[in-house]
């Protein structure tokens, strides 16, 4: 019972700071990895860890393809102006 108690307020903790960081933001580093096809499509991985995915056509394709095989710091972060 009180492991159940721990892991339910380690969660909690967890979950917490998952939406605060999604709120201000967040950053992902490593190098960038694709094979053609995925590249065309808009598919990039960052250290086969995340995917992201892309507008074919766009600047950020375009910033992605040039980069593949390179280590990247790419930011999200929320707008200022849309809000």
């Amino acid at each position: 019972m009180r492991r159940s108690a721990v892991l339910v307020a380690f969660l909690a903790v967890l979950l917490t700071g998952l939406v605060v960081a999604a709120q201000d933001g967040f950053s992902l580093s490593g190098r960038i990895g694709a094979t053609d096809q995925e590249s065309q499509e808009g598919y990039f991985a960052v250290d086969n860890q995340t995917m992201i995915v892309v507008k074919p056509g766009s600047q950020l394709h375009a910033y992605l393809k040039s980069k593949v095989g390179q280590r990247v710091r790419i930011t999200i972060e929320p707008d200022s102006e849309s809000e």
